[in-house]
């Protein structure tokens, strides 16, 4: 009977340190942390390539390059920007979603935004790059 005790608490040990390992390494807070940045400075995610139109022709044109990247571990980033520097796009990608290593990483963005955990477009100003620096 003591055997039987014993391998209840053992299997309830087991379970808590299972469970607390899943939850701890399961956490990613950047995407949640720089999408609530991005939102606090009155900035919308982009879901669509029309959210997104302001880079079109220098997509199709090969035109946008990325300025910056950015690695927190699980989650990436990349900045792209117009040829004169009129737009800023951010984007975060993880293992779950194709990657922005190569060099097609704008018209990836452009044509599927919802695929990523967070695509952002600015006009005007620094507050992306701010945002994905706070990481």
């Amino acid at each position: 009977m003591k055997w039987l005790i014993g391998f209840v608490v053992l299997v309830a040990v087991a379970s808590v340190t299972v469970a607390t390992y899943v939850i701890l390494d399961n956490r990613n807070p950047v995407p949640g942390d720089i999408t609530a940045c991005v939102i606090k400075s009155d900035i919308a995610p982009a879901r669509s390539s029309d959210s997104l139109s302001a880079m079109r022709d220098d997509v199709l044109a090969g035109k946008a390059t990325v300025t910056r990247r950015w690695d927190w571990g699980e989650t990436k980033g990349v900045l792209i920007a117009g040829p004169a520097r009129e737009y800023q796009v951010l984007a975060l990608w993880n293992a779950d979603t194709p990657s922005l290593a190569g060099a097609m990483a704008a018209r990836k963005i452009y044509e599927r935004p919802a695929r990523f955990p967070l695509v952002a477009l600015e006009s005007q100003g620094n507050a992306l790059a701010a945002c994905a620096a706070k990481a």
